[in-house]
């Protein structure tokens, strides 16, 4: 197969122009090419083949027997090369989603759905399938720098220039609590009552921005906790931990635990009350960050200037 090395579509329309033509000055008319450049381009075409593909005569050229067997063949495969590329642009669009922990079936199907009435980069006629794939969200950025994800939910904030970002969804935290807990009698608990109780957290690396922002807000309102590093991912766990463990609570939005049993949810008794932000990702100016913005827009989800990371 080393003679179809270097071989172009192009070379081969031009084949069969000067076959049907007959003549080289007409077809290098039609192909707008100068009539020596088509026709030493016919002759490396039969070097590099090793088959004679015309006979030349006074009236032009003609195509020898090879040659005739060349163009029928020729003709099949660009007819089902067209036949491939129409069943390959009909065929769903597959969409790569990071996915970080603690997103909830809800905003997944909704921001599924959204993707799926997209116009951006989409024909009337085809579908999009989107794939998920769970990946904590310093790893997303990672990986959407690389192109290996199209689009990422990821715990915000993100400080990367690289990223286009809108904000999904943004929930209040409230203290987790197991039902035995003491505080779980209570209606609502204060900063106080927080004072001498344990955090169960998370491997700050998973989402770095979201760690540090929340430590400092629990910093500034005077309540230092004991952090329990647990897998977040494992709701069973989770679970367990604040049934097993003495003085340990969790921050949450109240949807993440509603459907656990045993647990409780409990607010926070303050007008400012630290939330989670979950945003939606894509690399910076690409064709699923039009999409995203498109969506954002139908969807009221701000938007978020890439440099100072501020709603619009």
């Amino acid at each position: 197969m080393d003679e179809l090395d270097g071989l172009e579509i192009r070379h081969l329309r031009y084949f069969l122009t000067v076959a049907r033509t007959g003549k080289i000055s007409a077809a290098s008319q039609e192909l707008n090419i100068a009539q020596p450049s088509l026709s030493q381009l016919i002759q490396r075409l039969e070097r590099r083949l090793g088959i004679t593909l015309f006979a030349r005569n006074a009236r032009g050229v003609e195509l020898t027997a090879a040659g005739e067997v060349f163009r029928h063949g020729v003709e099949r495969i660009l007819e089902q090369l067209r036949m491939v590329l129409a069943q390959a642009g009909s065929a769903p669009r597959m969409i790569r989603i990071g996915v970080c922990s603690g997103v909830m079936p809800v905003l997944l199907t909704e921001i599924e759905d959204a993707i799926a009435g997209s116009k951006s980069s989409l024909s009337p006629e085809q579908q999009v399938e989107t794939v998920l794939r769970w990946e904590p969200t310093s790893r997303q950025v990672e990986l959407l720098r690389l192109g290996e994800l199209d689009l990422g939910i990821v715990r915000l904030p993100i400080d990367d220039p690289s990223l286009d970002i809108v904000t999904v969804s943004d929930q209040e935290l409230g203290v987790v609590l197991h039902s035995s807990h003491p505080l779980a009698v209570r209606n609502a608990v204060t900063w106080h009552d927080l004072q001498e109780q344990r955090l169960l957290w998370f491997d700050l690396r998973r989402a770095p921005g979201y760690a540090r922002g929340l430590l400092a807000e629990l910093d500034r309102r005077g309540w230092h906790p004991q952090l329990l590093p647990v897998d977040n991912d494992r709701r069973a766990l989770f679970a367990h931990m604040l049934r097993t463990v003495k003085d340990l609570v969790a921050l949450r939005p109240e949807a993440d635990v509603n459907d656990v049993p045993q647990l409780v949810w409990r607010p926070i008794l303050e007008v400012d009350v630290p939330r989670e932000q979950l945003g939606l990702a894509a690399v910076r100016d690409s064709g699923h960050a039009v999409m995203m913005r498109e969506i954002a827009r139908s969807r009221h989800w701000p938007i978020h200037s890439v440099d100072t990371a501020s709603p619009q």
